[in-house]
């Protein structure tokens, strides 16, 4: 009687156990199931917001360029075109200097922080501009990739995320300022009493977006960035990469203490900004329509911040476009004039941009050559020097 009853409930025992190993099987595939979906559903979304929607707003972008062209009497501006000749080789250095100007404003940002040679911060910001120019991808894409292309010089992923993110800031600061200098003239120009409500509530605005920037980078806000950051890092920049990036902490090391350096990058990037009014005189200069500098410090401030504003299309193309009609109207110039202003405002982009992709190319592969041997890429780049001599 007993073995009967031990039998039975060995019986009943192996009988659950099968059925909870049953179970268990069985419900390994619905959780593969519902992991695959979760992950498709991330890919989708990956695929809409990198590729389908830039490209999307990219069409439309440059959809309306062409109208505008068309609208404007395409004969005028292919002679405008014609009579900067050579003078665009002059346009191509006023950007090349704006570039360089920023470059050395980024590094002062990061002063006594990072130890890299002068010619880096140029060089990678000459590629941060081209991949925002000529890639379809939003503004914010160029920053990512120089934040990137720090680390090849042995910074620190959250010393590189948080200088990008300040300089950002700083050059949007000295943009502001330079935006409401231009406001200010055209004021004098339209008159004041027509201007003043709308000058007053973008200066209220800027103040409030500026000051919430500020915010986000320099307080215990921006510590859940670091989660986020971690994530995004590791889908574009750095797949290989897990980990805490550490965002916050790279960020109070550059905002603490250092308003000399800080102030100092400010106005590099508030002097290139005014630099890049030789952009706009030179260009109406050389199709024979001479304006003057409160003109071009007009155009060339609201017209770029204009143009910042569309960060979300690849290029602003369009934006930028209609942006110079409606300021050049304001100021009497011709429609097909300040749209031909803004199409030569894209050749420097093309004629440096490329090169810039190549050399971002070129440096991707250099990393990945140092990392499959022994030797980083910095010490490659220091035998190559030594090697050519003196």
């Amino acid at each position: 009687m007993q073995t009967t009853l031990r039998l039975r409930k060995s019986a009943a025992i192996l009988g659950d156990a099968h059925h909870d190993a049953f179970r268990s099987r069985s419900a390994r595939p619905m959780g593969h199931l519902i992991s695959l979906k979760t992950r498709c559903a991330e890919y989708l979304d990956d695929v809409m917001m990198q590729r389908v929607l830039p490209f999307a707003a990219l069409s439309i972008g440059v959809a309306f360029t062409i109208w505008l062209v068309i609208a404007a009497n395409v004969t005028s501006i292919v002679q405008g075109f014609a009579q900067i000749g050579w003078g665009i080789a002059a346009i191509i250095a006023v950007r090349a200097t704006m570039i360089t100007v920023n470059a050395f404003a980024w590094r002062q940002a990061l002063a006594r922080l990072v130890n890299v040679r002068c010619g880096v911060f140029p060089l990678v910001r000459w590629i941060r501009e081209a991949v925002d120019v000529l890639l379809p991808v939003a503004s914010v894409g160029g920053s990512l990739v120089s934040a990137h292309l720090l680390t090849y010089w042995h910074i620190s992923k959250a010393t590189a995320l948080a200088g990008v993110f300040a300089d950002v800031f700083l050059q949007t600061v000295a943009q502001a300022m330079f935006a409401f200098v231009g406001a200010l003239v055209l004021a004098q120009v339209v008159g004041l009493n027509t201007l003043l409500p709308q000058l007053l509530l973008a200066l209220v605005g800027a103040i409030l977006v500026l000051g919430g920037f500020y915010l986000v980078q320099r307080y215990a806000i921006a510590r859940w960035i670091d989660r986020a950051m971690s994530a995004l890092t590791v889908r574009t920049a750095w797949r290989a990469q897990q980990g805490k990036v550490g965002l916050q902490s790279a960020m109070d090391k550059i905002w603490r203490g250092r308003r000399f350096y800080l102030a100092t990058a400010l106005l590099m990037h508030a002097g290139a900004w005014t630099i890049g009014t030789l952009e706009v005189w030179l260009t109406l200069h050389f199709m024979q329509w001479p304006i003057s500098l409160e003109h071009a410090i007009v155009m060339e401030s609201l017209g770029a911040t204009i143009s910042s504003a569309a960060f979300f299309i690849p290029g602003s193309w369009g934006v930028q476009e209609g942006g110079y009609v409606l300021i050049g109207h304001l100021l009497g110039v011709p429609a097909h004039l300040a749209l031909s202003l803004s199409l030569v405002k894209r050749v420097p982009d093309l004629i440096l941009g490329v090169p810039g992709l190549v050399a971002w190319l070129y440096l991707d592969y250099m990393d990945v050559g140092s990392r499959s041997g022994t030797r980083s890429l910095w010490d490659i780049n220091t035998s190559i020097q030594d090697n050519a001599g003196p």
